[in-house]
């Protein structure tokens, strides 16, 4: 399990209004980590990890004016 997470992103708007679900939930991760594979998805592992910006900023990842 890694030591932390940097981003949790909130899907109950496209749950309720879409009515979309999720291919990878928590325990599909759960279940990747036990059997020895990475928590993300293959898409997600063969695209690799892209930060927002290189910069920081004082309000978040995002420039804000």
């Amino acid at each position: 399990m890694p030591a932390s997470f940097d981003r949790v992103y909130v899907n109950e708007k496209a749950r309720t209004e879409l009515g979309w679900r999720p291919v990878y939930d928590f325990a599909t991760v759960l279940a990747r980590i036990r059997s020895g594979r990475p928590p993300l998805s293959d898409l997600a592992t063969a695209v690799g990890v892209k930060g927002y910006h290189e910069a920081v900023f004082e309000t978040g990842p995002y420039p804000v004016e």
